[in-house]
Protein backbone atom coordinates (compact mmCIF):
# COMPACT_ATOMS: atom_id res chain seq x y z
CA UNK A 1 0.00 0.00 0.00
CA UNK A 2 1.72 2.89 -0.89
CA UNK A 3 1.42 6.34 1.24
CA UNK A 4 -1.25 7.98 -0.63
CA UNK A 5 -3.34 4.82 -0.46
CA UNK A 6 -2.87 4.53 3.28
CA UNK A 7 -3.65 8.13 4.31
CA UNK A 8 -6.97 7.90 2.52
CA UNK A 9 -8.12 4.63 3.78
CA UNK A 10 -7.75 6.70 7.34
CA UNK A 11 -10.42 8.97 6.16
CA UNK A 12 -12.62 9.98 9.53
CA UNK A 13 -14.36 12.87 8.08
CA UNK A 14 -17.69 13.12 10.15
CA UNK A 15 -16.61 11.11 13.39
CA UNK A 16 -16.18 14.18 15.38
CA UNK A 17 -17.78 13.90 18.41
CA UNK A 18 -20.95 15.99 19.28
CA UNK A 19 -20.88 18.16 21.77
CA UNK A 20 -22.74 17.84 24.74
CA UNK A 21 -25.93 20.54 26.06
CA UNK A 22 -24.07 21.23 29.39
CA UNK A 23 -20.94 22.32 30.46
CA UNK A 24 -20.99 20.76 34.09
CA UNK A 25 -16.93 20.90 34.97
CA UNK A 26 -13.97 22.86 34.52
CA UNK A 27 -12.25 20.42 32.20
CA UNK A 28 -15.35 20.09 29.82
CA UNK A 29 -15.18 23.99 29.89
CA UNK A 30 -11.43 23.95 28.63
CA UNK A 31 -12.03 21.03 26.52
CA UNK A 32 -14.60 23.31 24.87
CA UNK A 33 -12.99 26.70 25.02
CA UNK A 34 -9.93 25.33 23.00
CA UNK A 35 -11.98 23.75 20.62
CA UNK A 36 -13.59 26.70 19.57
CA UNK A 37 -9.93 27.77 18.05
CA UNK A 38 -9.68 24.45 16.30
CA UNK A 39 -12.86 25.73 14.70
CA UNK A 40 -12.02 29.30 13.93
CA UNK A 41 -9.12 27.37 11.49
CA UNK A 42 -11.22 24.60 10.37
CA UNK A 43 -14.28 26.91 9.04
CA UNK A 44 -11.44 28.85 6.97
CA UNK A 45 -9.95 25.66 6.11
CA UNK A 46 -13.41 24.16 4.81
CA UNK A 47 -14.29 27.68 3.09
CA UNK A 48 -11.19 27.98 1.22
CA UNK A 49 -11.40 23.95 0.03
CA UNK A 50 -14.66 25.19 -1.48
CA UNK A 51 -12.06 26.50 -4.08
CA UNK A 52 -11.22 22.97 -5.47
CA UNK A 53 -14.34 21.41 -7.16
CA UNK A 54 -13.32 17.98 -6.03
CA UNK A 55 -13.12 19.51 -2.54
CA UNK A 56 -15.93 21.59 -2.08
CA UNK A 57 -18.85 19.16 -1.25
CA UNK A 58 -16.82 17.83 1.19
CA UNK A 59 -15.62 21.25 2.27
CA UNK A 60 -18.87 22.98 2.66
CA UNK A 61 -20.35 19.60 4.99
CA UNK A 62 -17.52 20.51 7.30
CA UNK A 63 -18.05 24.35 7.28
CA UNK A 64 -21.53 23.96 8.03
CA UNK A 65 -20.70 21.60 10.77
CA UNK A 66 -18.04 23.63 11.99
CA UNK A 67 -20.26 26.79 11.98
CA UNK A 68 -23.26 25.21 14.02
CA UNK A 69 -20.52 23.57 16.85
CA UNK A 70 -18.63 27.00 17.33
CA UNK A 71 -22.14 28.37 17.38
CA UNK A 72 -23.70 25.95 20.06
CA UNK A 73 -20.47 26.03 22.07
CA UNK A 74 -20.24 29.52 22.56
CA UNK A 75 -23.72 29.71 23.69
CA UNK A 76 -22.42 27.17 26.13
CA UNK A 77 -19.80 28.73 27.37
CA UNK A 78 -21.49 31.80 27.86
CA UNK A 79 -24.15 30.13 30.19
CA UNK A 80 -21.07 28.38 31.73
CA UNK A 81 -19.13 31.73 32.36
CA UNK A 82 -17.83 31.86 35.70
CA UNK A 83 -16.44 35.33 36.20
CA UNK A 84 -17.70 39.00 34.45
CA UNK A 85 -14.03 38.97 32.56
CA UNK A 86 -14.83 35.71 30.97
CA UNK A 87 -17.99 36.37 30.38
CA UNK A 88 -16.54 39.35 28.39
CA UNK A 89 -14.64 37.27 26.39
CA UNK A 90 -17.35 35.26 25.06
CA UNK A 91 -19.33 38.11 24.24
CA UNK A 92 -16.43 39.61 22.22
CA UNK A 93 -16.21 36.60 20.36
CA UNK A 94 -19.89 36.45 19.62
CA UNK A 95 -19.52 39.51 18.41
CA UNK A 96 -16.59 38.76 15.87
CA UNK A 97 -18.02 35.55 15.11
CA UNK A 98 -21.07 37.90 13.73
CA UNK A 99 -18.55 39.36 10.83
CA UNK A 100 -16.49 36.40 10.73
CA UNK A 101 -19.99 34.35 9.87
CA UNK A 102 -20.64 36.73 7.41
CA UNK A 103 -17.58 36.53 5.30
CA UNK A 104 -17.82 32.31 5.10
CA UNK A 105 -21.14 32.20 3.88
CA UNK A 106 -19.98 34.37 0.82
CA UNK A 107 -18.79 32.53 -2.01
CA UNK A 108 -15.19 31.64 -2.18
CA UNK A 109 -12.62 33.98 -4.04
CA UNK A 110 -9.36 33.65 -4.20
CA UNK A 111 -8.66 37.54 -3.97
CA UNK A 112 -10.47 37.32 -0.35
CA UNK A 113 -7.90 35.01 0.88
CA UNK A 114 -6.16 37.81 2.64
CA UNK A 115 -9.29 38.63 4.43
CA UNK A 116 -9.82 35.45 5.47
CA UNK A 117 -6.23 34.87 7.05
CA UNK A 118 -7.37 37.99 9.12
CA UNK A 119 -10.73 37.08 10.58
CA UNK A 120 -9.97 33.46 11.46
CA UNK A 121 -6.83 34.71 13.02
CA UNK A 122 -9.19 37.10 15.07
CA UNK A 123 -11.01 34.65 15.97
CA UNK A 124 -8.24 31.78 17.30
CA UNK A 125 -6.69 35.15 19.18
CA UNK A 126 -10.36 35.27 21.33
CA UNK A 127 -10.10 32.01 21.43
CA UNK A 128 -7.21 31.70 22.91
CA UNK A 129 -7.58 34.08 25.47
CA UNK A 130 -10.69 32.77 26.67
CA UNK A 131 -9.30 29.60 27.04
CA UNK A 132 -5.99 30.33 28.94
CA UNK A 133 -8.27 32.24 31.69
CA UNK A 134 -10.82 28.91 31.79
CA UNK A 135 -7.48 27.47 32.38
CA UNK A 136 -6.54 29.99 35.09
CA UNK A 137 -9.14 28.98 37.38
CA UNK A 138 -7.55 25.62 37.99
CA UNK A 139 -3.86 24.69 39.36
CA UNK A 140 -3.81 21.46 38.48
CA UNK A 141 -1.29 20.12 35.51
CA UNK A 142 -4.09 18.29 33.81
CA UNK A 143 -5.91 22.02 33.74
CA UNK A 144 -2.51 22.43 31.38
CA UNK A 145 -2.61 19.30 29.81
CA UNK A 146 -5.95 19.98 28.27
CA UNK A 147 -5.37 23.44 27.12
CA UNK A 148 -2.31 21.67 25.17
CA UNK A 149 -3.76 18.67 24.13
CA UNK A 150 -6.52 21.12 22.97
CA UNK A 151 -4.22 23.23 21.04
CA UNK A 152 -2.95 20.90 18.69
CA UNK A 153 -6.36 20.65 17.30
CA UNK A 154 -6.21 24.22 16.07
CA UNK A 155 -2.66 23.33 14.95
CA UNK A 156 -3.73 20.79 13.06
CA UNK A 157 -6.61 22.88 11.09
CA UNK A 158 -3.94 26.03 10.92
CA UNK A 159 -1.33 24.49 8.52
CA UNK A 160 -4.34 22.90 6.68
CA UNK A 161 -5.56 26.58 6.02
CA UNK A 162 -2.23 27.89 4.92
CA UNK A 163 -1.67 25.09 2.56
CA UNK A 164 -5.14 25.78 0.55
CA UNK A 165 -4.44 29.61 1.33
CA UNK A 166 -1.18 29.44 -0.03
CA UNK A 167 -2.45 27.64 -3.43
CA UNK A 168 -4.83 30.70 -3.82
CA UNK A 169 -2.19 33.28 -3.44
CA UNK A 170 -1.83 33.76 0.02
CA UNK A 171 1.61 35.67 0.73
CA UNK A 172 4.30 33.17 0.40
CA UNK A 173 6.41 34.77 3.73
CA UNK A 174 3.09 34.59 5.53
CA UNK A 175 2.33 31.00 4.57
CA UNK A 176 6.17 29.88 5.29
CA UNK A 177 6.62 31.75 8.56
CA UNK A 178 3.01 30.37 9.79
CA UNK A 179 3.03 27.22 8.94
CA UNK A 180 6.99 26.87 10.15
CA UNK A 181 5.80 28.21 13.84
CA UNK A 182 2.80 25.64 13.91
CA UNK A 183 4.82 22.84 12.95
CA UNK A 184 7.05 23.29 15.85
CA UNK A 185 4.67 24.02 18.29
CA UNK A 186 2.97 20.70 17.62
CA UNK A 187 6.30 18.77 17.75
CA UNK A 188 7.31 20.37 21.50
CA UNK A 189 3.85 19.99 22.69
CA UNK A 190 2.99 16.02 21.67
CA UNK A 191 6.69 15.42 23.75
CA UNK A 192 5.02 17.25 26.38
CA UNK A 193 1.94 15.33 26.29
CA UNK A 194 4.00 12.32 26.04
CA UNK A 195 6.29 13.06 28.47
CA UNK A 196 3.44 14.26 31.22
CA UNK A 197 3.09 11.88 34.19
CA UNK A 198 -0.70 12.53 33.54
CA UNK A 199 -0.26 10.38 30.35
CA UNK A 200 -2.08 7.13 31.23
CA UNK A 201 -1.39 4.08 28.93
CA UNK A 202 -4.13 4.55 27.25
CA UNK A 203 -3.68 8.56 26.58
CA UNK A 204 0.06 7.52 25.49
CA UNK A 205 -1.83 5.08 22.99
CA UNK A 206 -3.51 7.55 21.12
CA UNK A 207 -0.61 10.10 20.96
CA UNK A 208 1.16 7.60 19.08
CA UNK A 209 -1.71 7.19 16.86
CA UNK A 210 -1.56 11.06 16.57
CA UNK A 211 2.07 10.76 16.09
CA UNK A 212 1.62 8.40 12.84
CA UNK A 213 -1.41 10.53 11.66
CA UNK A 214 1.16 13.49 11.75
CA UNK A 215 3.38 11.65 9.58
CA UNK A 216 1.00 11.66 7.26
CA UNK A 217 -0.11 15.36 7.58
CA UNK A 218 3.71 16.00 7.08
CA UNK A 219 3.74 13.79 4.18
CA UNK A 220 0.24 15.63 1.97
CA UNK A 221 2.22 19.12 3.72
CA UNK A 222 5.91 18.41 1.77
CA UNK A 223 4.46 16.80 -1.34
CA UNK A 224 5.76 17.68 -4.65
CA UNK A 225 2.61 18.41 -5.87
CA UNK A 226 0.57 21.31 -5.34
CA UNK A 227 -1.98 20.78 -7.08
CA UNK A 228 -5.87 19.56 -6.64
CA UNK A 229 -4.81 15.89 -5.56
CA UNK A 230 -2.04 17.55 -2.91
CA UNK A 231 -5.49 19.58 -1.79
CA UNK A 232 -7.50 16.39 -0.76
CA UNK A 233 -4.78 14.87 0.76
CA UNK A 234 -4.01 17.92 3.03
CA UNK A 235 -7.35 18.07 3.68
CA UNK A 236 -8.11 14.51 4.97
CA UNK A 237 -4.66 14.39 6.78
CA UNK A 238 -6.19 17.03 8.73
CA UNK A 239 -9.16 16.10 9.55
CA UNK A 240 -8.07 12.60 10.84
CA UNK A 241 -5.29 13.75 12.87
CA UNK A 242 -8.14 16.47 14.48
CA UNK A 243 -10.01 13.29 14.98
CA UNK A 244 -7.42 11.50 17.52
CA UNK A 245 -6.88 14.50 19.04
CA UNK A 246 -9.95 15.14 19.91
CA UNK A 247 -10.09 11.70 21.60
CA UNK A 248 -6.80 13.11 23.36
CA UNK A 249 -8.13 16.14 24.70
CA UNK A 250 -11.06 14.63 26.54
CA UNK A 251 -9.24 12.14 28.05
CA UNK A 252 -7.26 14.94 29.75
CA UNK A 253 -10.30 16.72 30.88
CA UNK A 254 -11.83 13.61 32.24
CA UNK A 255 -8.97 13.91 34.96
CA UNK A 256 -9.90 17.34 35.05
CA UNK A 257 -12.81 16.73 38.27
CA UNK A 258 -12.94 19.95 39.76
CA UNK A 259 -16.16 22.13 38.74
Amino acid sequence: MNRRSALLGLTLIGALPCAHARIARLGDAIDKAGAQRMLSQRMGKAWLGQLRPELAQRARAVQQASEARFERQLGELLSYAPTPEIAGSYRAMQHRFGEYRALLKSPPRPDRVDELIKASGEMLSLAHVATGQLQERSTAASARLVNLSGRQRMLSQRLALFFLADQHGARPDLVRRESEKARADFVTAMRELADAPEATPAIRANLELAQSQWVFLQAALGGQSQGPQAAKDVFIASENLLTVMETVTGQFARQLVQS
